[in-house]
């Protein structure tokens, strides 16, 4: 079942603009956890299957995503925001 998204709060540009802060370095801590998750796993790996190497590349791609994650929720919140003001 799909869900309406959220109408973003009416407010001022200053406070539009500090909501996307905040949100973007919400997923960015979001995505970091999740990085971090994915270096675990692969150390895990590693211990559990002798002879395998940290992949360094996944783990660069991983972290990129989870960039680019909180940059398009910044991106989304501030263009949200932009179309309510006056």
């Amino acid at each position: 079942m799909a869900h309406e998204a959220p109408a973003p709060t009416p407010g001022s540009k200053a406070e539009t603009r500090q909501d996307a802060r905040t949100r973007g370095w919400r997923t960015a801590l979001q995505g970091a956890v999740s990085t971090a998750l994915v270096a675990v796993a692969t150390v895990v790996t590693d211990q559990v299957v002798p002879g395998e190497i940290i992949d360094w590349p996944t783990l660069g791609l991983a972290a990129a995503t989870a960039a680019g994650t909180a940059l398009a929720a910044w991106v989304q919140r501030r263009l949200e925001g932009s179309t309510d003001q006056p």
